[in-house]
């Protein structure tokens, strides 16, 4: 079996040779990544040689074993201002649906699994207050990211791994706004994702399956305002 976990903490970053201009990494998100099983045949950092960049703000790890690709992620916020929402929508998500399929094809056909803060709201069960008037202008939860990452899960064939277990779930989430107090009232988000190909999801992936997927909504750290979040596989 293979047991994947991630979570996140916040660490003040100090841009390499000042911040002039994109002032985006003055503060970075730091994401720690454990992944208990076989072990992997190699590690490409970014997107590797499909598309340059991604190793930074946005990056991007992927494990490859003998029977699946594992791809650890961090997405981009589009900004308290949707300041970067078309960069989010039109540089980084097109780019990562697009390694994601690649990765198939480089791999021999291996299926995928991707897990990490996606940054994206994706169901209206996903969100606490998604009838509030000012919810769809918020980063992460605007209806152009939510439709966004429809189209990743439908044109890559992935399935929410979290949802595919727990159907109907609500008030589930794995982040909460620290500046606000939100987690004792559980006004939360569910940000956090592990997503898999359709099918290992339905145990057709010669040699893994997906056998849970699970958010730790109860172990909150207090350096992060994260849950950490899981997948199990089996290896058959």
């Amino acid at each position: 079996a293979l047991y994947a976990t991630m979570f996140e903490w916040k660490e003040p970053h100090r841009c390499p040779g000042g911040c002039d201009g994109d002032r985006s990494e003055l503060k970075r998100f730091r994401g720690d990544m454990y992944a208990i099983g076989p072990v992997w045949l190699r590690i490409v950092e970014g997107m590797g040689d499909f598309r340059a960049g991604y190793t930074d703000e946005g990056r991007v790890l992927t494990l490859e074993f003998d029977a699946f690709n594992l791809v650890f992620t961090y997405v981009p916020n589009s900004g308290q201002k949707l300041e970067r929402l078309e960069y989010r929508l039109k540089k980084w998500d097109v780019d990562f649906r697009a390694y994601l399929r690649h990765l198939d094809g480089e791999t021999r056909g291996k299926p995928v699994v991707v897990g990490g803060d996606l940054n994206v709201g994706h169901l209206d069960e996903d969100i606490y207050n998604v009838d509030a008037p000012h919810t769809k202008k918020q980063c992460g939860l605007t209806p152009e990211e939510r439709a966004s990452w429809t189209r990743t899960l439908e044109e890559v064939r992935l399935v929410d791994t979290f949802r595919a277990f727990h159907p109907n779930a609500r008030g589930w989430y794995s982040y909460w706004s620290g500046r606000a107090g939100n987690k004792p009232r559980n006004r939360g988000l569910r940000l956090d994702y592990f997503a898999a190909s359709e099918r290992i999801a339905a145990g057709a992936g010669g040699g893994v399956r997906v056998v849970d997927s699970f958010v730790l909504d109860k172990l909150v750290a207090e350096a992060s305002d994260h849950a950490p979040v899981g997948i199990t596989l089996a290896l058959d």
